[in-house]
């Protein structure tokens, strides 16, 4: 039937509910926790692995940027080496015996300290800035992670209330089907209804039993979705402090008109940060044309001896200076790299272009749904009110003998359609509004 489909519809609904991933023990099993709506979010953002990771993006990057910055601090390094002069180096001239003569000693040994530092490399400090955007960049990405999050726990939480009152209705409507069957049980043995009605209506009640029972399941399903998001522990139980039809006076407010711009969209602006850093790359590239300077000095402690003992003397020697590197011929590759560079930036200039359309289309469409459900509310509100007088005046007609069975169900099942369709038109509007959040980069509930 009609009636069943639909309450089967709202009993499966939890299993597509969006959520992330990710478990924390928290509270010992059994153990009841009531939430708001502020408090499951609050616990969202403190307990949730993808924020965690976000965060930990950002820790990371910083941890970079000092590495770059750290670069421009002198270097300094140090080195010892033994040579055996097994078969020693030979000095050529004619003023000696022979024409020859063997150089150096047997053993060698030799202790030497460098120092570098960047005087002039303007490719470090590119590469400095370059980690400062990646920084920017992983802030971002921590806030857009949160910006969802919110959203999925939004969505979960008047997800778990709809399922809720859905659940109500439908035990609403079986203890109307119960009532009306034990009536009719009685009228028949008493002579004033027939055996036909009797079964009709005791299979009637039966039928709404499973689907209770569905609609159960699905509650429990919806909470562990959102215990998932909470980072909760399984044999945590929670309690949802709210109903969602309480949320209706929320939409009487104005519908958010279209938004001129979307600064505040965490996609838009992860492009624009990904757009500074190509540019950057692209100076990064053109600036390895340029000659770099670096200081240098070395200092060597040597000493050399026939034996293999230490007893000569040591001799040391100092010199610093000026390294410059100057690039002259690099077989275009650095001409290559600026085109690659620049094909890149018109690339993501024309993605940027295109996912702001695409913004500006969703963020159209979650208004015109906010408007549909406000209208929509209007018509469920006076369906629930006529409906519920429909069945009062079928359920008289049917015992004073004016009205059938058929008549009877009919309107019951009227009212139980109506009611679940209020429900259902305002989670509607609030995954409506969610999503224009998330799309405008709205930050708080």
């Amino acid at each position: 039937m009609k009636l069943w489909r639909n309450l089967k519809r709202f009993a499966m609904m939890a299993s597509f509910l969006a959520v992330s991933t990710g478990t924390f023990a928290q509270e010992s099993e059994g153990q009841k926790l009531v939430l708001t709506l502020e408090r499951a979010v609050e616990l969202a953002m403190d307990q949730n692995l993808t924020v965690k990771i976000a965060d930990q993006e950002i820790e990371r990057v910083d941890w970079l940027k000092k590495e770059n910055w750290y670069a421009l601090l002198p270097s300094l390094s140090g080195n010892a080496q033994y040579t055996n002069n097994i078969l020693k180096p030979v000095f050529f001239s004619d003023f000696f015996p022979g024409g020859k003569m063997e150089v150096g000693s047997t053993h060698s040994y030799a202790v030497t300290g460098t120092m570098q530092v960047p005087l002039l490399s303007l490719p470090l400090f590119k590469s400095i800035q370059l980690s400062e955007l990646e920084l920017k960049s992983a802030l971002e990405g921590a806030r857009s992670a949160r910006i969802e999050l919110v959203a999925q726990v939004k969505n979960s939480f008047y997800g778990v209330l709809m399922m809720k009152e859905s659940l109500g209705v439908l035990e609403e409507s079986y203890q109307n089907a119960k009532e009306t069957s034990l009536n009719i049980k009685q009228m028949y043995e008493n002579g004033l209804a027939s055996e036909y009605d009797m079964i009709r209506s005791d299979v009637a009640v039966r039928n709404i039993t499973p689907t209770i029972a569905q609609a159960k399941s699905g509650l429990e399903l919806a909470k562990m979705q959102l215990k998932v998001l909470l980072s909760l522990d399984m044999g945590i139980e929670i309690e949802l402090d709210g109903d969602i039809d309480s949320y209706r006076h929320k939409m009487i407010e104005d519908t958010p008109g279209l938004p001129q711009f979307l600064e505040g969209n965490s996609n838009l602006r992860t492009l624009d940060i990904q757009l500074e850093s190509l540019n950057k790359s692209y100076e990064l590239v053109r600036s390895q044309r340029l000659p770099s300077l670096a200081g240098f000095a070395n200092y060597q402690l040597q000493m050399q001896n026939n034996e293999f003992t230490f007893q000569e003397k040591w001799t040391n020697s100092l010199a610093m200076g000026l390294s410059i590197q100057i690039p002259i011929f690099n077989k275009f590759s650095i001409s290559m790299k600026e085109k690659q560079t620049q094909v890149g930036i018109r690339q993501l200039e024309m993605q940027r272009e295109l996912l702001e359309n695409n913004l500006m289309i969703s963020a159209k469409n979650s208004i015109n749904e906010m408007n549909r459900a406000k209208l929509q509310l209007e018509s469920d509100m006076e369906a629930v009110k006529q409906a519920q007088k429909g069945y009062e005046i079928a359920k008289v007609r049917y015992n004073t003998g004016a009205g059938t069975l058929l008549e009877l169900n009919d309107t019951e099942i009227a009212l139980t359609n109506s009611k679940l369709n209020l429900n259902q038109t305002i989670y509607d509007y609030i995954k409506a509004k969610t999503e224009y959040d998330k799309v405008v980069g709205k930050e708080n509930l």
